[in-house]
Formats: C-alpha cells, sequence, structure tokens
C-alpha cells in the first residue's frame, strides 16, 4: 500500500474551507485535474454520499464519503474508476493555527497488476498523483481565500449600508 501525505495553509477559518470542501459536486472548480465533480443518486452531503468526478485527461472516478465531521475532517473511498486502481482512500483534516487552517491529506492506494502495479507505482504513478494533490492544494488555497476575502468584502460594504461604520 502506498501512503502520500501533504498539507497547506490556508489564510481562511476552518468553517471557510469545509464550505468549499464540503461542497461535493464543486471539486471542478478548484481541482486542475478533474473537468466535473457531479453528486450521484441519493444524499449530497454526509456519509455515504457519493460524487462522479470526470478527469480533464480523460476517464473518471466514483467516491463514496466515509467521514464527515464538519469543519473538521472528510473522508473518501474510491468504488468504481478507470483507473489501474484495486483500492483508493484518502481523507483531509481541518486545524485552526491562528487566523488560518492547516489542512493535511493522506491518501492511501494500492495499484491492480501486483507485481507490476508496483513498478508502474515506483516509476511514475505515486510522482504523479503527487504532484495532482499538490496542484489540488493549489486551487483549494486559492478558491477558498478568494471566497472568504470576498466575503469580508461583502460584511465591510453590508456595516458601511447599514449605517454601523462612521461616516465622514
Amino acid at each position: 500500500m502506498t501512503v502520500l501525505e501533504n498539507s497547506i495553509r490556508i489564510n481562511a477559518s476552518p468553517e471557510d474551507v469545509w464550505s468549499v470542501l464540503g461542497k461535493l459536486d464543486a471539486l471542478h472548480e478548484y481541482d486542475p485535474g478533474v473537468a466535473l465533480a457531479k453528486v450521484l443518486e441519493g444524499a449530497p452531503a454526509g456519509v455515504g454520499a457519493a460524487r462522479q468526478c470526470d478527469l480533464a485527461p480523460g476517464g473518471w472516478f466514483r467516491e463514496r464519503v466515509t467521514s464527515w465531521r464538519r469543519a473538521e475532517a472528510i473522508g473518501f473511498e474510491l468504488y468504481e474508476c478507470t483507473l489501474p486502481v484495486k483500492l483508493l482512500r484518502h481523507t483531509y483534516t481541518l486545524e485552526k493555527a491562528g487566523d488560518e487552517t492547516v489542512v493535511r491529506q493522506r491518501m492511501e492506494y494500492e495499484l491492480k497488476f501486483g507485481p507490476l502495479g508496483k513498478v508502474m507505482d515506483a516509476l511514475m504513478v505515486r510522482k504523479k498523483w503527487d504532484a495532482g494533490i499538490k496542484g489540488f492544494f493549489v486551487g483549494l488555497k486559492r478558491h477558498v481565500e478568494e471566497q472568504a476575502q470576498a466575503g469580508g468584502a461583502r460584511a465591510s460594504s453590508s456595516a458601511g449600508a447599514n449605517g454601523s461604520s462612521p461616516s465622514p
């Protein structure tokens, strides 16, 4: 089993990060490797919710939510895909760090094809998927921080509109 771990600091609260990660059909808005994400039949959120992600270079995967702790953690397990994957699980934990949130991701996977899959993993898959995770994190950070900044700007303009800020 291969394990990849990555983390990133996002200048936003855990609630702001969760508002993005917890919206299962929005992955394509910030992950450059995903062309389209859609929630499948059933609940749109929570343990058991499922989504299909169509990959930008082609192919797709379906995954189900295995853990859901609002503004703390979310986990997924692939259950069907066009990738050479026998098993893949990934989890995200959110930890408040001052005015920021540290997002940690842990991915565990095993490729198909036995010993040949192990060689494929060592030669190319591990590096490619780790780079993909890093791209996902860059997109997540940008998306969350833009939304948080826009929310702060709206709050400031609302405060001025209702007379709660001093006038010149």
